[in-house]
């Protein structure tokens, strides 16, 4: 087979390391084909011919890459994308230990294949992978999979439970089925809302990018009342994510139906505002990428109530070469105005892409955006710290809800890269999301915020929101917000992009579906 043992060597090695599901039964009707005898010159190169192709199209099926079908919905958003970035994302991917390392392996190859046959090792090595498999999976018997039962936290958190299914398929069907029972109906309980809303939605923030940074135990986090350690955001992509939360009054819905016509009771800020809120959106960049502006008017109800952005001092230049506005200078700048508007309450949505991948920033030697992401970061803390130091000065009373869209996915894992996030892994979905009380008349906790550590979704987000709604935290005999937080429903992992699904099971960790493929372990 000449350097085609090589290429399913290759490939069995990439399995083993998780990298790839490799398909035996088809790399061992190929290795056949390759390896039967033919006389004639012409039925050879005939041979090669469908050969190339099949390998290539198997080699994609097994790999984790995006569908065709994904691939080619995305071109058009990657033409917006700069040279500049275009160059680092190339970078990224063709790296030049990677060629020497093939080159090397190429030499090598060609040196031994002279005197070892391969192509017996490599039919043997496809074979191994069944082998293992049967061995790993105790003569054949594949566990079950259990489904973690949601938590209650009353009527609006009241949750279907979740049943043990056989297999992952009956597992998320069981979980959307649960979710699909979930409604929180917001209420102020007859009054005015007792709090503004600021909702700071930060994209490209999760715990894994705060900790490959250093940065996990940065002051701010302190200075919240409630840090959610387990909050799902159930995609890695800004535009879904921010769907997600405009419909965080209802439970998870599948990726494929949450742009549809949803129950009005399912719009978070629609809701918000017929119980006396004035709403409003906030973004620092224009939001013509990918629509992202009218997609946040449209699913999140603020036709015509997005606060002008412009006249705020240029921080960076995003990926896409738009401008990027100082987070600080914006926030204070929209505060200002909102406090000479009368004392009707407000909640606020804010969108930040200060850390988004590809962003350039002024002053810096290094054009990689990775290299910059912590001084971004620092940066964007530092100014979300003395936000709230100024909210806490005006003695007006605020409740701030920071819920990260998603993780900029630093780190990257076995099957993608810096920066990639096709898969929606925990790496990237599991963020660091925070509530803070301010112009309340209980003391902060010495001790620092309360960890809630159970999972949680948008949903349990607002249906806290709701209690301090209901129950106000500014009262005299307020009910602690330790206590609270007990009863908020939680939320099994399940994570989605377009093409993709994340599952967290109990007996098989977690587990990946690509497209319509099947069911594969996600180790990262």
């Amino acid at each position: 087979m000449s350097y085609w043992s090589l290429y399913f060597l290759a490939k069995v090695g990439l399995h083993y390391s998780e990298k790839i599901a490799l398909q035996w039964g088809w790399n061992l009707l190929l290795a056949a084909w390759l390896v039967w005898p033919l006389q004639s010159v012409a039925w050879r190169r005939a041979r090669l011919a469908l050969a190339l192709p099949a390998a290539v199209v198997l080699y994609y099926r097994e790999s984790f890459l995006p569908t065709p079908e994904r691939v080619l919905s995305q071109l058009g958003a990657l033409k917006g994308f700069s040279a500049e970035y275009m160059l680092e994302l190339l970078q990224r991917v063709v790296k030049p230990t990677d060629v020497a390392a093939v080159v090397a392996v190429l030499l090598l190859y060609s040196a031994l294949s002279k005197r070892i046959r391969f192509s017996t090792i490599a039919i043997l090595a496809i074979a191994s992978v069944p082998a293992v498999a049967l061995w790993q999976s105790d003569g054949g018997r594949v566990a079950g999979v259990a489904v973690a039962p949601a938590a209650s936290a009353g009527a609006a958190g009241a949750a279907v439970p979740l049943q043990v299914a056989t297999d992952p398929d009956s597992q998320l069907k069981a979980f959307y089925a649960a979710e699909s029972q979930r409604k929180l109906v917001m209420s102020a309980g007859g009054q005015t809302p007792p709090f503004d809303l600021l909702v700071l939605n930060v994209c490209s923030l999760s715990w894994d990018d705060m900790e490959f940074v250093g940065m996990k135990d940065h002051p701010l986090m302190q200075r919240f009342d409630a840090v959610f350690t387990q909050f799902n955001t159930a995609s890695s992509y800004s535009g879904p994510s921010m769907v997600r939360l405009m419909h965080g009054t209802c439970g998870q819905v599948p990726q494929k139906v949450m742009y549809g016509d949803l129950e009005p009771q399912c719009y978070s800020f629609p809701s918000l505002e017929k119980i006396g809120y004035r709403t409003a959106g906030l973004l620092n960049h224009d939001g013509s990428f990918e629509g992202y502006g009218k997609k946040v008017e449209k699913f999140g109800g603020l036709t015509g109530k997005i606060y002008d952005s412009s006249k705020a001092p240029v921080l960076m230049q995003a990926f896409d070469g738009v401008p990027i506005y100082g987070d600080r200078a914006l926030l204070s700048q929209w505060w200002k105005d909102r406090l000479s508007k009368g004392d009707q309450p407000v909640a606020l949505f804010y969108n930040t892409i200060s850390l988004h991948d590809g962003n350039r920033v002024p002053g810096y030697t290094s054009r990689s955006s990775l290299d910059t992401f912590k001084p971004r970061l620092a940066q964007l803390l530092a100014d979300f710290d003395r936000f709230l130091t100024e909210l806490e000065s005006t003695g007006r009373p605020v409740v701030v809800m920071l819920v990260p869209e998603d993780g900029a996915a630093l780190r990257g894992d076995k099957i993608q890269i810096s920066g990639m996030r096709e898969i929606p892994g925990p790496r990237i979905t599991l963020v660091p999301a925070a509530i803070k009380i301010i112009g309340g008349k209980q003391p902060a906790s010495s001790q620092g915020p309360v960890l809630v550590d159970q999972p949680i979704s948008y949903f349990g987000m607002f249906t806290l929101i709701n209690d301090l709604l209901m129950n106000s935290p500014y009262a005299a005999a307020a009910k602690p917000l330790s206590e609270r937080v007990k009863g908020l429903p939680t939320t099994a992992l399940v994570s989605e992009n377009e093409d993709v699904v994340v599952m967290g099971t109990q007996a098989q960790g977690y587990q990946l579906r690509s497209g319509n493929g099947a069911w594969v372990p996600y180790r990262q």
